[in-house]
């Protein structure tokens, strides 16, 4: 059958057998030599290759008795077969080439397809049955947490702890040369199991999570020995080790291979805020707080050369430097209180006076005239600078959208509703919620669509496939993610399970096929349960309930991990 060429699309070929029967062929155009087809004949050509002249007239004497080359003269239609043979071989081979080239581009186009997936938020492979646990190993997230490739890193004592992903096995123990220690890092965000070349680990007393317990204190003075920063590459070898002043600094593991060093410099300056009550019982107020200036430098941790710094003035941030006292009834006021939060893609200081987000080359994302704003990280590698820094609750109040190299796109005019699982690491659209309406914008802040549904869009769970899958407060809802039409709706209770019970969804994942829920009951928090709905139809693809009180989850890598930050187990 001969080929015919269609649009596949995709970027794929696409050929359609079509049948011949029936159809004429002139054979003059079977012997007629093709030049593209069977290109030059060889030096030595062997015995029915020679050059053929189809007129006849010869090109030579003696040729009407003896053939080109000295062969004998044929019977009539030799030539005319043979040709006819070499002319189909090398269709064939033709054939075999195009389809044996279809299938390796369609090999590299799944085996892309499928590391973008991973790499995309809250993705995961493909989950076509409900999951069963594979293995399951302690492992403990409060002292941070690195992405080797097929590794999950952690602290455990003073040393650094390699699991293999696929099979739950020790790979590898590394001492740490201190007695406290934290590696990878921690985010109040979404975290990202993008797998990093390295991890980057800091050791040393008095080390500990800065990134959430701004209450740790930071020593300084002279009795106080240095850290140890060690960089350890997928097979445990260490790259680089180094000894690091602590002199009061918060450190802790940077993006890029790079160590973080924030530190209070200068001296205090005049009192600044409102007055603080500090004690109501005895009408102790004090006027203000009087605060010192923050330096923040990004080294390279193995060499110790700096990439940048930068120096953050005293602000009246309010809140930022008091806690409530437990004895007094009345408010503490900590001057020197910091908080670091370092990320493969984001850099946010803050504590009592300043708050800054820095993309990891040092450019600033926030706006430093306003104390109280600061960046959020987006699906797609976008960030929302928050004007009121409350990034960990699920509506954003928005001032700007920014791209990943900090580039204003959009003045967002409501709440951002970020996804909080797609199939695509650049998804391309944005949701915002304007009043009672939804509303998408495409990558440069072109608005798409605008949904003025009956129910008041909450949360935006999944996109994928071309699907939002968007929350109401009582269902779910699959809208066409580039028109906003409405293709499914499902009623959240109907998928709290057989016993009936209320139904909230606390995670969402995606396989490119399926929106994952984990649901729970909204009443109690527990009863924890997954269910599967197709993104084409919103029906249930599959459905379990998950022992134990209560279940939160982690996507690594393609897989999905169950995670209560003491004991990790692979669910596929």
């Amino acid at each position: 059958m001969p080929l015919r060429r269609r649009d596949g699309g995709d970027d794929r070929r696409t050929f359609e057998l079509v049948e011949s029967a029936g159809v004429e062929v002139d054979p003059d155009l079977l012997d007629a030599p093709h030049p593209v087809l069977l290109g030059a004949l060889p030096r030595d050509a062997p015995p029915g290759l020679e050059p053929h002249d189809p007129t006849g007239t010869g090109g030579g004497e003696g040729l009407d008795e003896v053939g080109a080359g000295g062969s004998l003269p044929r019977a009539p239609g030799v030539d005319r077969r043979r040709r006819r043979w070499v002319a189909a071989a090398v269709v064939t081979g033709v054939v075999a080439v195009l389809v044996g080239g279809m299938l390796v581009v369609d090999a590299v186009t799944s085996r892309d397809a499928q590391e973008r997936l991973e790499a995309a938020r809250g993705a995961v492979r493909p989950l076509d049955v409900a999951p069963t646990e594979r293995w399951t190993a302690p492992a403990a997230a409060d002292r941070g947490v690195g992405f080797l490739p097929g590794l999950l890193v952690t602290v455990e004592g003073d040393e650094a702890v390699a699991l293999d992903l696929d099979t739950g096995a020790e790979a590898w123990r590394v001492a740490l040369g201190g007695d406290e220690a934290v590696c990878g890092s921690w985010s109040p965000w979404e975290l990202s199991s993008v797998a990093s070349r390295e991890v980057v680990c800091v050791a040393g007393t008095g080390i500990g999570p800065f990134w959430y317990d701004p209450g740790a204190q930071v020593r300084s003075g002279t009795g106080v020995p240095p850290a140890t920063v060690t960089v350890l590459d997928a097979a445990g070898r260490v790259v680089g080790e180094r000894e690091v002043k602590i002199a009061g600094a918060v450190l802790a593991p940077g993006p890029d291979g790079g160590l973080v060093r924030v530190e209070r410099v200068g001296d205090p300056g005049p009192p600044s805020g409102p007055p603080v009550s500090v004690d109501p019982g005895a009408g102790e107020t004090v006027d203000g707080v009087a605060g010192r200036d923050v330096l923040v430098t990004v080294e390279d941790a193995v060499t110790g050369d700096v990439r940048w710094r930068s120096e953050l003035p005293f602000q009246d941030v309010p809140w930022s430097c008091t806690s409530w006292d437990a004895e007094t009834g009345g408010e503490e006021i900590d001057p020197d209180r910091l908080t670091l939060v370092a990320t493969e893609t984001l850099v946010d200081v803050g504590g009592c006076g300043v708050a800054a987000s820095f993309l990891p080359d040092g450019e600033r994302l926030d706006d430093p005239d306003l104390p109280t704003d600061g960046a959020v990280p987006l699906a797609g590698g976008r960030f929302l600078v928050d004007a009121d820094r409350q990034g960990t609750t699920g509506a954003l109040r928005a001032d700007r959208v920014l791209d990943p190299a900090g580039v204003p796109v959009l003045d967002a005019p409501g709440e951002v509703l970020d996804p909080q699982a797609t199939d695509d690491p650049a998804p391309g659209v944005l949701f915002v919620r304007d009043g009672i309406d939804l509303r998408a914008y495409d990558d440069e802040g072109a608005r798409l669509w605008t949904y003025d549904g009956a129910r008041v869009p909450e949360a935006v769970y999944v996109l994928a496939e071309g699907t939002a899958v968007v929350a109401t407060a009582s269902t779910v809802l699959g809208l066409d993610a580039l028109s906003g039409e409405q293709t499914w709706s499902r009623f959240l209770d109907d998928l709290g399970g057989d016993e009936g019970r209320s139904a909230m969804v606390t995670q969402a994942f995606t396989d490119g096929r399926c929106a994952i829920l984990v649901l729970v009951d909204p009443s109690t928090g527990t009863h924890p349960r997954v269910v599967a709905l197709e993104l084409s139809s919103g029906s249930v693809a599959w459905e379990q309930d998950l022992e134990g009180e209560w279940a939160s989850f982690v996507p690594a890598q393609g897989r999905l991990l169950r995670w209560d930050g003491q004991t990790v187990a692979l669910l596929g």
